[in-house]
């Protein structure tokens, strides 16, 4: 396997540390998923399996909203910016791209591990003590937010990681051309979509879409978007928010970003709205980057978003979960708020009650999930600590 090319992986006089404008993005956009999610996903029990709907599909008129709650750009956004950097410091190691790769994967990879491996322990346990009716696995549905929702970000982040060699090349040769051609791909499966009545050409739209905020972040990361001025980030703020707008008033698009119209491989097809959106989020974030920058130059809370951003992983795999034990704990006391399939104002008033003891939840998950990991890590470290 060949080195990494020791040109163009990005300029010589970038920070080499951690950004702290990059972090804030993730802490921020990871605490709007979390609440977005205990606020607005109403949960119902369906012969006997539990599932779940958004309440924007019951209230649509609240479509506003999910133009500023739908914050997975973001995300890519980010992620474009850590790949860049991951190969930039594997190419001045000497690394492979197999190297490079394999180390992405295995950190990617193994809180997902984690994560699946204690649903299915607790669905094999259920069944050998002969409480099978009450495994968990059999009471869930698959293709709902709730509990496995997250890991569609996951599969497809992996993707554009395994494609990040590729898409950085492609970035060095051909800068902004490369985000404007998926873009018009997108577009193109859309047409495709709409002329032929079917979803289908959309399963290419699962990864298209995310890598234009993903490939952004490569414009991000080797410097070149921090150079623009204010004035033009705000003009790529407005021009993708008209974009969004004058798509979404075709009859083609809905105005609901979190209601798309087609369905693929059982997640919501993501379509060209989204690009305007991705672009619409990342110019408004630029925006806003030297009062962000100017706010974490303070010790005190660069430390509280540096440490936010350790647990981004596990908060987004796990908040679900403990969304999930929250309402079976409510439901079991019969609480009128902890299902819904119509949003009521008894469930809109139980909703401060079911996000805190989802909170509460999801702490007691990622203390015991921590512990575990750091015992199968050292798993002698705390004989070793009696033993002193």
């Amino acid at each position: 396997m060949s080195q990494l090319p020791a040109a163009g992986l990005g300029n010589a006089d970038t920070d080499p540390g951690r950004d702290r404008f990059i972090d804030f993005l993730r802490v921020s956009a990871m605490a709007a998923v979390v609440f977005l999610h205990w606020l607005s996903v109403m949960p119902h029990l369906a012969n006997g399996r539990f599932t779940d709907e958004l309440v924007v599909k019951a209230l649509p008129q609240l479509w506003p909203l999910t133009w500023l709650g739908d914050v997975m750009a973001l995300f890519f956004f980010a992620g474009g910016y850590a790949n860049w950097k991951s190969m930039q410091a594997a190419q001045h190691r000497g690394e492979t791209w197999r190297e490079y790769l394999a180390e992405r994967f295995r950190r990617l990879v193994l809180p997902v591990l984690g994560f699946v491996g204690v649903w299915a322990a607790a669905e094999l346990v259920a069944t050998v003590v002969g409480l099978g009716r009450w495994a968990p696995l059999r009471h869930v549905w698959i293709g709902s937010t709730t509990p496995f929702g997250p890991l569609w970000f996951i599969g497809v982040y992996l993707v554009l990681v395994a494609l990040s060699p590729l898409t950085a090349a492609v970035h060095r040769r051909w800068g902004l051309a490369v985000p404007v051609a998926m873009a018009l791909a997108v577009a193109l499966a859309d047409t495709l979509a709409v002329v032929l009545g079917s979803g289908a050409p959309l399963i290419l739209n699962l990864v298209l879409v995310w890598s234009v905020p993903h490939q952004l972040g490569y414009f991000y990361a080797d410097g070149r978007m921090k150079k623009l001025s204010l004035t033009a980030c705000a003009v790529m703020a407005a021009g993708g928010l008209l974009l969004l707008v004058v798509l979404t008033s075709l009859p083609v698009y809905p105005r609901d970003l979190f209601g798309p119209r087609w369905k693929v491989l059982t997640m919501d097809a993501p379509t060209l709205p989204l690009v305007a959106e991705a672009v619409w989020f990342v110019g408004f974030a630029m925006v806003l980057r030297p009062y962000v920058e100017r706010l974490l130059s303070d010790p005190g809370r660069w430390r509280a978003v540096s440490r936010a951003n350790r647990y981004a992983m596990p908060v987004y795999l796990w908040h679900m979960t403990a969304y999930l034990m929250a309402v079976l704990v409510l439901g079991a006391v019969g609480s009128g708020f902890a299902y819904a399939t119509v949003p009521t104002a008894t469930w809109w008033w139980g909703r401060p009650l079911v996000i805190a003891l989802s909170g509460v939840f999801l702490v007691g998950t990622l203390a015991v999930t921590t512990r575990i990991q750091g015992l199968m890590r050292h798993p002698f470290a705390p004989l070793s600590l009696r033993s002193r």
